[in-house]
């Protein structure tokens, strides 16, 4: 039997069904209420091309293995950090083994080093993921909020009332509305006006416009995530007709957003810290000094140098960052420097909750770190 004409590399437009059908085969989805448009259609309608976004490999024609790699960039008080999350890893059960999810994942990772993209984000096992570079990172509060805890932080205060709307894609006025207010988030992935509400929606989550009296009054995407009001004076009236109309809640939260925690952990039943997702990063100055500077912006630092050796996965790099009267200089160095860390190290160093490397430096320093890599939950891929 003669071997299979093997073809590697990015998908082409006319995939579109095949590859469709190839995801939800794969996955176990039923194309009905399991189905990658449904659940994505940021990512899978077809005027989005994710064709182009996803590297595969055929057998004669045939898709064997497919890997979503889609570009987002993620504002940080207005500077651009260029983002690339994978999604949709796929491999056809009669084809494990062959290496095709390598093959794919390598040719994904090439190419975001080769068109300068800072970071790439995705979900999965750590360990399985960590092959590829990734590693798990970004500090996020998550603070839990049941009737119990409201009944008796508020016993005799009466319910300010407040009506939580779920939004369709038809609700065009309340969409422009929350898109407007999502753009004065200082720390935020980019949406483009006509994905706004398909991005919202992802995983089907239910989008919410909070009104009053039928003022707009902001919104949240599924279990009060990404809460985001005109006034932060209605964020615990927000969460008490939460929990009184839908129930006990669990909020993620960045920890930038430190009124919002300081709010909201006052009433709820305890809060804990974790890493928001797993994480490369390719371009270690750009996001360090991005990120410090965003930390520098909401809170004071201590002054100091450090300089790193990080033997990064898309090659060496040494950097060098000060910190004076909390302004921030990230810059390229030759020579000796402080400390020398593996990528994984490195990603766990900068943006992990620990770090023992961490644990040598002075207190000044080490109040630079975690540095404050996030993206939302709407954001992901």
């Amino acid at each position: 039997m003669s071997e299979p004409i093997l073809y590697k590399g990015r998908g082409t437009p006319e995939m579109y069904d095949d590859l469709m059908d190839f995801m939800n085969y794969v996955f176990g989805f039923n194309g009905d209420d399991r189905d990658f448009k449904k659940l994505l259609p940021k990512l899978y309608k077809p005027e989005y091309d994710p064709c182009h976004s996803n590297y595969v490999v055929t057998e004669n024609g045939k898709l064997k293995a497919a890997i979503g790699a889609f570009d987002s960039d993620l504002s940080v008080d207005g500077e651009i950090l260029r983002s690339r999350g994978i999604g949709n890893v796929a491999v056809h059960p009669y084809s494990r083994s062959k290496g095709y999810m390598k093959d794919c994942m390598r040719l994904a990772l090439r190419d975001m080093i080769d068109d300068g993209v800072d970071f790439s984000i995705l979900g999965g096992q750590r360990q399985r993921y960590q092959h590829f570079g990734f590693e798990r990172a970004g500090e996020e509060i998550s603070i839990g909020v049941d009737r119990g805890n409201l009944r008796r932080a508020f016993e005799g205060v009466p319910l300010r009332p407040l009506e939580l709307r779920d939004i369709n894609e038809g609700d065009f006025d309340l969409i422009e509305k929350m898109r407007a207010l999502h753009e004065t988030r200082p720390f935020r992935t980019l949406r483009p006006k006509e994905q706004f509400y398909d991005i919202a929606r992802s995983w089907r989550t239910s989008v919410t416009a909070i009104l009053e009296n039928g003022a707009f009054r902001g919104y949240f995407i599924g279990g009060l995530g990404e809460l985001t009001l005109i006034d932060p004076e209605d964020t615990v009236d927000v969460v008490r007709n939460y929990v009184a109309q839908r129930g006990d809640v669990h909020l993620s939260i960045p920890v930038w957003e430190t009124d919002k925690i300081a709010r909201i952990a006052k009433i709820g039943g305890g809060l804990s810290i974790g890493h928001n997702e797993m994480y490369n990063i390719l371009n270690y100055p750009h996001v360090i000094g991005t990120l410090l500077r965003f930390k520098a912006a909401r809170e004071e630092l201590g002054d100091g140098e450090l300089s790193l050796f990080i033997h990064g996965f898309s090659g060496d790099v040494k950097v060098r960052i000060a910190v004076k009267q909390n302004a921030v200089t990230v810059e390229e160095i030759s020579g000796d420097c402080d400390i020398e860390l593996g990528h994984l190290e490195a990603i766990s160093f900068l943006c992990g909750l620990w770090s023992p490397e961490r644990l040598a430096l002075s207190p000044a320093v080490r109040s630079w770190f975690p540095l404050p890599l996030y993206v939302d939950s709407a954001d992901h891929v």
